[in-house]
């Protein structure tokens, strides 16, 4: 039985990040270092390489030289997007303006229905050819504001890891370059790989959600520190009940207008945040201790195992088989 090659192009371009635009082949070469291992019939091997619709000429970024192949639509099964070396959103529009043949190229090879994935402000780009226009995307949550003001067409969510809306792909920060890889692993490997591939590169295999990581305070200014004092308090209270008066009373601030600052900032309402947090520390206490699901449930605010149950079927999108059957949930 012949091994399936999988062909993921990782764009390389002017501009780009080099550790976002590496990572990815890393990733894959590790999951071919596991694929190889498994039964015959369980095999797959990733042909990971840098593309550039530029031929084959050297790209140099941040001091590395990229030597890409020439982009083929026809034998690349998915493109990824790094993103964009930048310090200010200026920066991020500097760098688009000398890409018209890259937008020329995803526009091409969205039209094969292939997976198409950007990371973190490689969203920018694809965005830009307007690929994402009445899409839902995702990018590092730092530029949300930004990025609504000059994309208004597309749906931003940063509440999430990784987006997919009808092939379009879309990861946040940095280092969610390793979740889109491992998606992709996963998309064409099976999830027992994406998960195998995730251990041996030390990294969490269920990461769904960006809230943990946002500071609220760099997103909108000094102006929004309201935001970042309810996150904290939340953060402080994740095994304790709590309502939304005392959050306002603790914010020093109506509920109402708390509510309208928290949701402009993150995305989410203060309940929402939340759960999602909750999720996230259930998710780590099941992998990390053997503690029965009454005092998971326990240290995560909540006394009903059935009701925590539901939220976290409603916010784990990415959750290993395990998660499901240990809280009795199905797909």
């Amino acid at each position: 039985m012949s091994t399936p090659t999988i062909s993921i192009g990782v764009l390389a371009y002017p501009g780009c990040l080099a550790s976002s635009a590496v990572i990815p082949l890393d990733v894959l070469r590790i999951a071919n270092t596991i694929a190889a291992l498994r039964p015959a019939s369980l095999r797959v091997r990733f042909e990971g390489r840098l593309v550039s619709p530029r031929g084959a000429r050297p790209i140099t970024v941040g001091g590395l030289s990229l030597r890409p192949a020439a982009l083929s639509r026809a034998s690349t099964h998915a493109l990824i997007v790094p993103g964009i070396d930048h310090r200010t959103t200026d920066d991020i529009g500097t760098v688009l303006a000398t890409l018209e043949r890259e937008r020329e190229a995803l526009a091409d090879f969205a039209a094969t229905g292939r997976p198409l994935a950007s990371t973190c402000s490689g969203t920018c780009l694809v965005a830009s050819a307007g690929l994402l226009d009445g899409r839902r995307c995702t990018t590092s949550w730092w530029l949300a504001p930004w990025f609504a003001r000059t994309f208004p067409e597309v749906q931003v969510d940063t509440s999430e890891m990784v987006v997919s809306d009808g092939g379009l792909l879309s990861s946040g920060g940095v280092t969610s370059s390793l979740d889109l890889a491992l998606w992709l692993v996963g998309h064409f490997g099976g999830d027992e790989l994406r998960q195998l591939t995730a251990k041996v590169l030390v990294t969490d295999a269920t990461r769904a959600s960006q809230a943990p990581y946002i500071a609220s305070a760099l997103v909108q200014g000094d102006r929004n520190a309201i935001v970042e004092r309810a996150r904290r308090w939340l953060n402080q209270r994740l095994d304790k009940a709590w309502t939304m008066a005392e959050l306002a009373h603790h914010c020093h601030s109506s509920e109402r207008t708390l509510l309208r600052r928290f949701q402009d900032a993150v995305g989410l309402t203060p309940v929402q945040y939340a759960q999602q947090l909750r999720v996230e520390r259930a998710k780590a206490l099941l992998e990390s201790t053997t503690l029965p699901m009454e005092e998971i449930t326990s240290r995560c605010g909540y006394e009903d195992v059935s009701t925590f149950g539901k939220i976290f079927k409603r916010w784990a999108h990415a959750t290993p088989r395990e998660y499901r059957q240990r809280f009795g949930l199905r797909r």
